[in-house]
């Protein structure tokens, strides 16, 4: 009884492993970040960090790479999409691939954080 219970719960866990893994995608969003302290002073970062996470549903992880100008997101693809992450990096004032930062959310970047 004990090896069949066993059985179960490895080939259980194993299959929700790998049915997770299909789900779980990245993401390399090209920004323009222009101020060169701002993981120093994390005011770009934070910003960046909070509207993704805080905003889009499913997303894991966010690596800013403030040199290449990439923002690498780890994410859900079940819960959300790459245009939503997109519309969350617009959101926190910053250029998305193609979708530029929404007006307000510029507005409200630090000036060093500006073009």
């Amino acid at each position: 009884m004990k090896n069949i219970l066993f059985t179960f719960l490895t080939i259980l866990s194993v299959q929700l492993s790998f049915s997770q893994s299909s789900k779980i995608k990245t993401v390399d969003v090209k920004t323009e970040i222009v101020c060169d302290h701002c993981a120093e002073c994390e005011s770009c970062d934070l910003n960046i960090y909070t509207k993704i996470k805080d905003n889009t549903k499913g997303v894991r992880k966010v690596v800013i790479d403030a040199d290449k100008n990439i923002i690498s997101v780890k994410y859900n693809s079940k819960r959300t999409s790459i245009e939503e992450i997109e519309k969350a990096i617009a959101k926190a004032g910053f250029k998305a691939n193609d979708l530029e930062p929404t007006e307000g959310a510029y507005n409200d970047l630090d000036g060093c954080c500006k073009k």
